[in-house]
């Protein structure tokens, strides 16, 4: 009799792709984001007012539908994104995923990323479309209440980064994984004792 386990996956437990937030300039809100300090954004895309869809170009390499263009229009038009609610989540370690790519308008850009223990900047060319995207970075948090910010560290040009596909999920507990691994071991025992007879 072998001993089988369940599949081990990650539970989604925050998505954003900002497709459900309509194109416009200046926004100080996009999908599930606030800006802050006084800061906007511009959400770009074929959903969206004329001035949106003029800049959809922008959503390219992985990204697809409406993204977010960092540094917003005009005012403080660096923009600085935070959750408009914070998590509350569990303490332990989550996966961070998000494309983040180059402006494609001439400009570098740097931008900060801060979600529990992860504190990274991208300083992106223009034509970078690989260097931003991260794919389930190992992320440690607390507990509590957790926030996730994206902070436009460029110039105040209304040219940024392009930011879309965001997602945090909770990894396997630790008794999951300990339960896959005794299922393993015994299944290899009992496979080298039917070889062995």
């Amino acid at each position: 009799m072998l001993l089988m386990t369940g599949v081990m996956h990650a539970d989604t437990v925050f998505s954003e792709n900002f497709n459900s937030t309509y194109g416009q300039f200046s926004l100080t809100t996009a999908g599930q984001f606030s800006t802050i300090n006084g800061t906007n954004v511009d959400v770009v895309g074929s959903n969206g007012d004329a001035n949106a869809q003029a800049y959809a170009f922008l959503c390219r390499g992985p990204e697809s539908g409406n993204c977010v263009d960092m540094s917003g229009t005009s005012g403080n038009s660096a923009g600085n994104l935070e959750l408009t609610t914070s998590l509350n989540l569990a303490p332990g370690t989550y996966l961070l995923s998000f494309d983040l790519l180059g402006s494609d308008r001439g400009s570098d850009t740097s931008t900060q990323v801060l979600f529990g223990s992860y504190n990274t900047t991208f300083d992106l060319a223009s034509d970078d479309i690989t260097s931003g995207v991260v794919t389930n970075a190992l992320v440690t948090v607390t507990g509590g209440p957790t926030q996730l910010q994206f902070i436009d560290l460029g110039a105040n040009d209304n040219v940024g980064a392009v930011l879309d596909n965001i997602t945090i999920a909770s990894t396997p507990e630790p008794g999951s994984l300990l339960l896959l691994a005794t299922g393993l071991l015994g299944t290899a025992g009992m496979l080298r004792r039917k070889f062995i007879a």
